[in-house]
């Protein structure tokens, strides 16, 4: 057990007379929001190890909220416009299935299974997007998917969206016969490769869509950090997106951050081809800009 934090069981007891107080007065004031936590989060998760784990939901203005794994915790209060974001120190994968808890007053949110790993994002166009349904021998692939100690987090549809999204879609799932199939190829190969490598638990975030180009992909930081892109900072800046710029970014992306994360494996540029050089310098834009959201310069 990490003793690294202070016990959530202590947190709990210390706050509990003063987060039923603050949630008195806002109960009294007719302003009130239930505990929630981002759905990025969830039984079966995958939390990377080695790196700070930020949660984050929504709560009443000024309540006292309290996360912990075991003996890690953190407690924090809600901002005046709902949202908390508490931070806990990294933990080291061990394979050991961990329980997370939320409290706040009488509410408890609870997620079992959660294990400590590494964790990557897999993204692009088609050929990141194609399922493991339609790959190779997918009969033999299906049915021999059964590695408990990967999970898997597939963001479904396509969404575009001219503003960040906050809210996550999608939920953590064993790897299985029954969970793989819809998941992507690439990453499924990817995951169980590190997974067999490394034996700890693997954790994949499936976020992708065919036949979409880079800019859409990229947040606005990353734009602003490539001094020969300042043409799609101006259009950024003039409400008429060049190329779709930040679209897909915010409706598929922006509500998984600042999740931790060790890093993404990204397979696209066909829809790009025809920028010739000039994608290396969106491409930039685009690793530059994921390190600044999900807060990891090394990503």
């Amino acid at each position: 057990m990490n003793q690294s934090g202070p016990s959530i069981m202590n947190i709990t007891y210390k706050l509990h007379t003063s987060a039923l107080l603050a949630l008195s007065l806002l109960g009294s004031s007719g302003v009130s929001a239930e505990l929630a936590v981002s759905k990025v989060f969830g039984d079966h998760m995958v939390l990377q190890q080695e790196q700070p784990i930020r949660v984050w939901g929504t709560h009443d203005p000024g309540a006292t909220v309290v996360v912990g794994i075991e003996g890690n915790g953190a407690s924090v209060k809600t901002k005046p416009d709902g949202t908390w974001r508490a931070e806990l120190a990294p933990l080291k994968a061990d394979g050991k299935p961990r329980v997370m808890q939320v409290v706040s007053g009488d509410t408890t949110i609870k997620f079992e299974d959660v294990q400590i790993g590494e964790v990557w994002i897999c993204s692009g166009q088609s050929n990141m997007e194609w399922s493991v349904t339609r790959s190779l021998n997918p009969k033999e692939e299906i049915a021999a998917a059964d590695h408990p100690m990967i999970r898997l987090f597939n963001v479904p549809g396509h969404v575009k969206s001219p503003t960040p999204q906050t809210e996550a879609r999608g939920a953590w799932q064993v790897c299985s016969p029954e969970t793989v199939p819809g998941f992507s190829a690439v990453g499924y190969q990817f995951g169980r490769a590190l997974q067999q490598e490394l034996k700890i638990p693997i954790g994949l975030v499936g976020t992708n869509w065919g036949g979409t180009r880079i800019e859409p992909w990229t947040p606005p930081v990353g734009f602003e950090s490539v001094p020969s892109l300042e043409d799609y900072v101006e259009s950024l800046k003039s409400g008429k997106p060049k190329g779709g710029a930040t679209q897909i970014y915010n409706g598929m992306v922006s509500a998984l951050t600042p999740l931790s994360v060790r890093g993404a494996i990204w397979y696209q540029g066909e829809s790009n081809a025809g920028d010739g050089l000039r994608y290396e310098f969106l491409k930039e834009a685009l690793v530059n800009g994921w390190r600044s959201t999900f807060e990891n310069p090394d990503l």
